[in-house]
C-alpha cells in the first residue's frame, strides 16, 4: 500500500514544484568604472532623445513632449504640448539660435538661453545640458558629483543641480531615463523614453 501511495504522491509533488514561479535574476550591474563610462558616453556626439519635459516656475507649471536631436554642436529641440503657445522648436549651433513658435515669425539670437528667457520666461543652458542629459559633466568648468554604481546620482555645475533618478540601457551603455535640473526657482524634469544614436 505504501508503494502505491508513493506512486501518486511523488508525481504530484514534482508537478507542484514545476508550477512554482521562478525568481527572476536581476540584470548584472556595470563592471566598468566611472572614468570608462564617462569616456564612452563622451564619444556619443550624434543622437536623438525623445520623451517628456515638465517646467515648473514660481508662477506656472507646464509639460510638453520632448525631442532633442544633437549632431556635434548643431541641435534641434522640439517641445510639443501646452506651453501656452502649443509648442516651440529651438535650433542652432554654438554661434546662433532660432526659436520657432506656430503662427509666429521665427526669432533669432546669439544663444538659446536668450531666446527661451525672452519668449518663454525660462531658460536652459543648451551647450552644457547636451552633456548633462547624457549623464556626464560638461567640459570646461568645475563641478561636483555624487556617484552610484559608477553613474551620476547628482551633479552640481554652473549653478545648476542635476539629479538622476534612473538609467536606461541603450547601445551598450547606460543613459539617463529621468533627471531633474534645478536652479533657483526653476525646475525642469526630463523623462527620456528612447535614446538613439545617429549613424
Amino acid at each position: 500500500m505504501k508503494k502505491i501511495i508513493l506512486l501518486f504522491i511523488v508525481p504530484f509533488f514534482m508537478s507542484a514544484c514545476s508550477m512554482i514561479p521562478r525568481e527572476e535574476t536581476p540584470a548584472p550591474t556595470a563592471t566598468y568604472s566611472w572614468e570608462e563610462h564617462q569616456s564612452n558616453v563622451s564619444q556619443m556626439t550624434r543622437w536623438i532623445a525623445t520623451g517628456k519635459i515638465g517646467i515648473r516656475t514660481p508662477d506656472d507649471s507646464q509639460s510638453a513632449s520632448l525631442s532633442w536631436q544633437q549632431d556635434q554642436q548643431v541641435y534641434e529641440i522640439s517641445l510639443k504640448g501646452p506651453l501656452g503657445q502649443g509648442g516651440a522648436t529651438i535650433s542652432g549651433d554654438e554661434h546662433s539660435a532660432t526659436l520657432e513658435i506656430p503662427g509666429e515669425q521665427p526669432i533669432a539670437a546669439g544663444s538659446p538661453e536668450e531666446l527661451l528667457s525672452l519668449r518663454l520666461g525660462w531658460e536652459i543652458p543648451v551647450k552644457d545640458a547636451q552633456y548633462w542629459i547624457k549623464g556626464i559633466p560638461a567640459p570646461g568648468s568645475d563641478y561636483d558629483t555624487v556617484l552610484y554604481e559608477n553613474r551620476l546620482a547628482r551633479l552640481s555645475q554652473q549653478g545648476w543641480e542635476i539629479e538622476y533618478q534612473n538609467y536606461l540601457e541603450a547601445d551598450t551603455t547606460s543613459l539617463p531615463g529621468k533627471l531633474t535640473l534645478s536652479r533657483e526657482s526653476l525646475k525642469l524634469t526630463l523623462i527620456i523614453g528612447n535614446w538613439r544614436r545617429i549613424d
